[in-house]
C-alpha cells in the first residue's frame, strides 16, 4: 500500500497549512479552548482524573523512546534496516521539531509553569505549551505502528484491531493532556497537525526505499 505523490504533497501541504493557522491565531481560539475544557471536565471524578493520569504517561518521552528502540531493534534484527532507520528518523526527528517549536512560540501552559524533565530528572528549562509534546509523540508513534501493521500483518483481523487501538490511544492521550489541565484543546490539535506533517515528509523521503522491498523480506514478519 503507498500513497502517489500528489497524495503525499496534499497531506504535507495540509497539515502544514493548519498547523501554522493554529500557531498564528492560538490566542484567538483562547475562549474556545477554554469551553472545551469546562465541557470535557465538567463531570470528572478522581477516578477519570486518575485514569487520565495513567494515559497521558503513555505519550511521556522515556515510554515513546522505549517502543521505539524496541521497534528498531525488532526490524534490524529482520534485517529491515530502512525501516529501522525510517522509525529511529520520525520518533527523534519528530522530538527535535516539537522542542524547537516549543522554544520558537513559547506559549505558556494552562496552570502553573513547568520545567523540563528528562526521564525523571527536572532541567532548569521551561516546557512551554504549543504543541503539545505528548500528542505528538503518541501521534507519531501510531501513525508508525499503523503503517507497520498495513505493510506486515498479515491477518486482516489483526490489522483491522490494531488500526483502530492506533486511532482511539492518540485521541485518549490527547485528550488527556486537556483534562489533566496541562495543555489547551489547540496545543494538541497542533501536535496532530506537525506529527502528520513530520511522519509524511519522512515517508515521502523514505519511499522509494522503503518499497523497493520485495515481497519475500515482507513475509519476514508475518503474524
Amino acid at each position: 500500500m503507498t500513497l502517489s505523490a500528489s497524495k503525499q504533497t496534499t497531506i504535507i501541504i495540509s497539515s502544514f497549512v493548519l498547523f501554522l493557522l493554529l500557531a498564528i491565531f492560538r490566542e484567538q481560539f483562547i475562549h474556545m479552548d477554554e469551553a472545551i475544557y469546562a465541557w470535557l471536565t465538567a463531570y470528572e471524578s478522581s477516578g477519570i482524573f486518575s485514569i487520565m493520569e495513567g494515559l497521558t504517561d503513555i505519550g511521556s518521552g522515556e515510554m515513546i523512546l522505549i517502543i521505539t528502540f524496541i521497534i528498531a531493534a525488532i526490524l534490524a534484527f529482520k534485517r529491515l534496516w530502512s525501516y529501522a532507520l525510517f522509525s529511529l528518523v520520525v520518533t527523534f526527528g519528530g522530538l527535535f521539531i516539537n522542542l524547537a517549536l516549543k522554544r520558537t512560540i513559547q506559549r505558556g501552559r494552562p496552570g502553573e509553569s513547568r520545567d523540563l524533565e528528562v526521564f525523571g530528572h527536572s532541567l532548569d528549562v521551561t516546557s512551554y505549551s504549543f504543541p503539545s509534546g505528548h500528542s505528538m509523540r503518541i501521534v507519531l508513534l501510531s501513525l508508525l505502528l499503523i503503517f507497520l501493521a498495513v505493510h506486515f500483518v498479515k491477518s486482516r483481523t489483526w490489522k483491522a484491531s490494531m488500526v483502530i487501538l492506533l486511532i482511539v490511544l492518540p485521541v485518549l492521550v490527547c485528550l488527556s493532556r486537556i483534562m489533566i489541565g496541562l495543555h489547551y484543546f489547540t496545543d494538541v490539535l497542533a501536535a496532530t497537525f506537525a506529527a502528520i506533517f513530520w511522519f509524511q515528509i519522512c515517508y515521502f523521503f523514505f519511499n522509494r526505499k522503503l518499497f523497493s522491498k520485495t515481497k519475500e523480506q515482507q513475509k519476514r514478519m508475518p503474524v
